[in-house]
């Protein structure tokens, strides 16, 4: 999941410069006298400005994907057995998010362990050794 953040952190970085390189060359459009080239350019930086800043926003919803994730897999490993409860209070979210959550974590690997009815979560001793050797 990083890679694909970077990625997004990049391409938002590279549209959002070709709109203040276009910025700047309406500018200087405008200064020259060229009213039309000046707008055209004004036009262009506009236009790459919204899908940058759209770029932008959601390599940070995946930045902040990324923390919740981690954050829930090391409350539920750092604990023998944790309430879905417990870790929406931690996260402060829903319960139901919370949950949400937790199921993504195990799904992508991040924490071990299985669910115990509808509000429980024991999560797999890993050994020091063994949780060394993972990394």
């Amino acid at each position: 999941m990083k890679n694909r953040r970077i990625r997004y952190d990049m391409l938002a970085l590279g549209v959002l410069a070709v709109s203040g390189i276009a910025a700047v060359l309406a500018a200087a459009g405008v200064a020259l006298g060229q009213g039309l080239a000046g707008a055209a350019s004004g036009l262009c930086a506009l236009l790459f400005v919204v899908p940058g800043l759209y770029f932008l926003g959601y390599s940070r919803r995946l930045r902040s994907r990324d923390l919740a994730l981690a954050h829930a897999a090391a409350f539920a490993a750092a604990q023998e057995a944790i309430r879905i409860q417990d870790l929406a209070a931690e996260l402060h979210v829903t319960r139901e998010d919370a949950e949400r959550i937790l199921r993504t974590a195990v799904a992508e690997g991040r924490v071990r362990g299985r669910f115990e009815g509808t509000d429980r979560f024991v999560a797999d001793r890993v050994e020091p050794q063994a949780r060394e050797e993972a990394r």
